[in-house]
């Protein structure tokens, strides 16, 4: 018979696969051989008590391993009583993932049969069960008796853990509920011309109002020069995350850990603020929204909250990926971007939207999602994809997506077509 990397090849080459040797089996494995028992008796020893499928040979080579060359000694009878202590031991360790988990293993022996719960296995591996949650776990058990007769049980875990950000559900509706009165807002200003305010990849949570302040005051210098018609438009990812008890996308990836009732409360200062500015500088606002890869839920419910705040305004909220609508002359389709290609939202535009790409002449579509601005002008629409105002998060500071400029774009247009640009 032949060993090689934990596998045992007999003269038939048939297989026996061992389990790997924990500290505990090691320890045991010596104190049996200290006690003159044959790598035999001490292979049926760990077999019976251990459930460890192990053969004499490899028993010799672990403890030759170790330096314990093994010198034949009289063969003792193996009883369940042999003079060997089992003392409680405890081999730990913790490794932080890429996505921002836990991962912990243990291996330790305890006097009572673990009832393997969550809060269990979280004490087990010493996290407070009132801060983390286990996302994935493996643990198995099984018993031994030590000399005196009594048993004890080897305990094998390994957990996946994340903090805990649990909100209940009366928090949640406070959240969205703090406030809620319909405003009425004068129109002091009024103008010629129309603006868009393209308000894509804000992502609260990962950002903060504080850190929007002097853009958001930008913004308003801008609306007080008055409009006609101000539109805007919530392009998606207004929230790092589409969840409150956890910080993923609506696919579920992993993101970041974020404080998702913050990054409410953020949102509806800042649109707060945009909208009485808008309301003030115009007699007529619109917004449009399209829910993002990150928040297409906590977006609508965000958005559909905001047009009971503010009745003046006409809010357009959807479940769908786009949305279009005039000004004028000019016809403008929405949408996150993470769906479809560029190349085909001008076909996308006039073939979804024909009643207003047919009674305009100038078309543009907005989208978002990639966080760096590019503008193309093919099949007579001009294609803006648009940047972000964010800073760098974890994730793109980590893989180097660190070269676009951060900003926001404000557009004025005429009867027919694109008069000014305002970069912020």
């Amino acid at each position: 018979m032949l060993a090689y990397a934990g596998y045992f090849y007999t003269q038939n080459e048939e297989v026996i696969h061992t389990h790997k040797w924990s500290k505990t089996l090691i320890e045991t494995a010596v104190k049996l051989q200290n006690q003159g028992y044959s790598s035999i008796k001490i292979a049926d020893y760990l077999k019976s008590n251990f459930d460890f499928d192990i053969s004499d040979r490899s028993v010799r080579r672990k403890l030759q391993c170790v330096g314990k060359s093994f010198e034949r000694k009289p063969n003792l009878k193996i009883s369940d009583k042999l003079d060997i202590k089992v003392e409680k031991q405890e081999s730990i360790k913790h490794t932080e993932n890429k996505d921002g988990t836990i991962t912990s293993t243990i291996e330790t022996v305890i006097d009572s049969e673990p009832n393997m719960t969550p809060e269990f296995l979280l004490k087990a591996h010493h996290y407070d069960p009132t801060k983390w949650k286990i996302k994935q776990s493996v643990s198995n058990r099984w018993s031994v008796i030590n000399a005196k007769g009594t048993k004890k049980f080897n305990f094998q875990s390994k957990i996946i853990v994340e903090p805990k950000v649990d909100v209940d559900p009366e928090q949640i509706a406070k959240i969205f509920n703090e406030k809620i009165e319909p405003l009425q807002i004068s129109s002091i200003r009024e103008g010629r011309h129309s603006l868009v305010v393209p308000l894509f990849d804000l992502h609260f949570g990962i950002t903060t109002f504080d850190l929007y302040r002097q853009k958001l005051a930008e913004i308003e210098e801008i609306m007080n020069h008055g409009y006609k018609h101000i539109v805007i438009e919530q392009g998606g990812d207004l929230f790092h995350s589409d969840f409150m008890n956890k910080t993923q996308t609506v696919k579920g990836t992993q993101l970041d850990h974020v404080d998702m009732v913050k990054a409410i409360r953020d949102a509806k200062h800042f649109y707060d603020e945009i909208m009485r500015c808008a309301l003030a500088n115009s007699p007529r606002i619109d917004v449009y929204s399209v829910g993002g890869n990150h928040d297409f839920d906590m977006d609508y419910l965000f958005i559909d909250a905001l047009s009971d705040r503010f009745p003046q305004a006409s809010v357009h909220n959807t479940n769908e990926y786009r949305q279009a609508y005039q000004l004028d002359k000019v016809g403008i389709m929405l949408g996150h971007g993470d769906v479809g290609k560029a190349r085909d939202f001008a076909m996308v535009f006039a073939t979804e939207f024909k009643n207003i790409w047919s009674v305009t002449d100038y078309h543009e579509v907005h989208f978002g999602h990639f966080h760096k601005e590019i503008v193309h002008d093919d099949y007579g629409t001009v294609t803006r994809q648009l940047g972000t105002p964010k800073l760098n998060d974890p994730y793109e500071k980590k893989n180097a997506f660190v070269m676009s400029s951060h900003k926001l774009q404000l557009f004025e247009y005429g009867y027919d077509r694109l008069k000014a640009t305002y970069e912020i």
